[in-house]
């Protein structure tokens, strides 16, 4: 079976989704300053890339930066409702956790083993990855559905012929 390309076949009937204005998701990346909690209860500056690729959809993956011109230091994937139930109730109960931290703030637990951090950011930069994640998915299932729903209607419109008619 093959993956939906986002045209369907009735007949000659061919409908492109781009053709009708729908754009396809884009990977989202973002780079947030950020504050870390080590396991020693000490607080370090640091710098975080988000990135969610529709290709992955559920997910995001979160890299930490020592130094900004460094590669990662580490990269946390998690699932994407994960990070927006966070921002309004504490979730999580396996390697990472996400809670809110007063009205502003936003804490990701991150747990390996023995060791722990805390990853301490700005609300808002959670609720923009995830509004701009979250809408495109919407806006596709909306448009998508939609569409479907005009294409059944038209071809149930022009009567469908029984094979022992």
């Amino acid at each position: 079976m093959r993956a939906w390309d986002g045209s369907t076949i009735f007949g000659t009937l061919v409908i492109s989704m781009e053709s009708k204005g729908i754009k396809m998701q884009l990977p989202l990346e973002k780079k947030i300053s950020a504050r870390l909690m080590t396991a020693e209860y000490e607080w370090h500056e640091l710098t975080l890339r988000v990135r969610h690729s529709p290709d992955d959809a559920l997910a995001v993956r979160m890299d930490l930066f020592a130094a900004a011109d460094d590669p990662p230091a580490a990269t946390w994937v998690f699932g994407r409702d994960l990070l927006a139930t966070g921002l309004i109730l504490p979730t999580g109960e396996g390697d990472v956790r996400v809670r809110p931290h007063g009205e502003d703030e936003t804490d990701v637990e991150l747990i390996s083993g023995q060791s722990w951090c805390v990853v301490r950011m700005a609300s808002a930069h959670v609720r923009d990855v995830v509004a701009r994640t979250q809408s495109a998915e919407e806006l596709w299932n909306d448009k998508a559905r939609s569409e479907l729903d005009r294409v059944l209607a038209e071809i149930l419109s022009s009567g469908i012929k029984n094979a022992d008619s």
